[in-house]
């Protein structure tokens, strides 16, 4: 079995150092060979401890490929893009900087393109982690807002409406001078919660027959503090991804705006269709957060198009 020379695992932070520092922790515990994986950390404008934790590390792990990265356009778009040009292996993985990790989740991805060579782009699967109770209004459904996301226990490849979250996907460096990078228009901007640039990313892939490839085995802990456990948190969530939503048409043709509006009224009357059977096992609270989160997501698209 021929072996990849290497993965750069990508982590993009703004002022989230204590769960940074944890993440490191996680990975740095991996029982995987520190010559065959780097770990580039792109701080994008932190303002917290961000730096001096990620120095400590390099300190402390001197056998580890540590890289510390300053990028000063805001932006999680921006981010990507700076690590990507900086990543020094064939192969990138980004990874968010609030996951915990299994021992072998390193040699997992390792394995994966070790015995798949001709693969170049998967995902991973995700499982949340709740560092606070779970809020009674918060249903399976809107799990993948948490970044959620399980595709089963074996390797696949996404069909055409699924794509890899962005919290744990992998790539090869080819791709990226093919297809150019991830768009800076989309994305997460400091407290802004904008989002669609992996997903339309890979929108581009699809449109020229690249294969995407789920990878269970990949698996990672996405933790969630209570600051994301609020209404307020998954009202920006929605707002920004409509806002996405609109700014990701703003060219398209009339057939794929229709597509899309119908695509998002199916899954308005599918939240409407979980209404009863949810009131009936008297849990309303998630009946009515999953109207009220596509209701949020219609009025973040009309603030752009109106």
């Amino acid at each position: 079995m021929a072996k990849t020379s290497g993965i750069s695992f990508v982590i993009c932070t703004y002022n989230r150092a204590q769960y940074l520092q944890d993440t490191l922790h996680s990975l740095l515990k991996n029982e995987a060979d520190p010559n065959r994986f780097e770990l580039l950390i792109v701080d994008n404008n932190s303002t917290d401890k961000t730096p001096t934790i990620v120095r400590n590390f390099i300190d402390n792990y001197p056998n580890h490929q540590i890289q510390y990265i300053k990028e000063p356009k805001q932006g999680l778009s921006f981010a990507r893009n700076r690590g990507i040009k900086e990543a020094k292996n064939p192969i990138i993985t980004f990874l968010d900087d609030d996951i915990s990790t299994d021992i072998d989740f390193i040699n997992s991805w390792l394995y994966f393109f070790d015995t798949h060579p001709n693969a170049k782009c998967a995902g991973g699967k995700i499982e949340v982690q709740f560092d606070d109770p779970r809020p009674d209004w918060m249903s399976h459904f809107l799990l993948p807002l948490l970044g959620h996301h399980d595709l089963g226990n074996s390797i696949k490849k996404y069909n055409q409406q699924k794509y890899p979250f962005g919290g744990n996907m992998a790539f090869k460096r080819s791709i990226f001078d093919q297809y150019g990078f991830f768009d800076t228009e989309l994305g997460r901007k400091g407290n802004q919660l904008k989002a669609s640039e992996e997903k339309e990313f890979f929108q581009r892939l699809k449109k020229a027959n690249t294969d995407i490839y789920y990878v269970p085995k990949a698996t990672l802990y996405h933790r969630v503090d209570k600051q994301r456990l609020t209404k307020e948190y998954i009202k920006r969530q929605a707002i920004g991804l409509g806002q996405s939503i609109a700014l990701q048409l703003q060219d398209k043709t009339i057939a794929d705006k229709f597509t899309k509006s119908a695509s998002e009224f199916f899954k308005m009357i599918i939240s409407l269709g979980l209404f009863l059977p949810y009131t009936l096992a008297f849990q309303l609270p998630k009946a009515l957060m999953l109207i009220k989160f596509r209701k949020w997501i219609i009025e973040g698209y009309l603030s752009v198009t109106q």
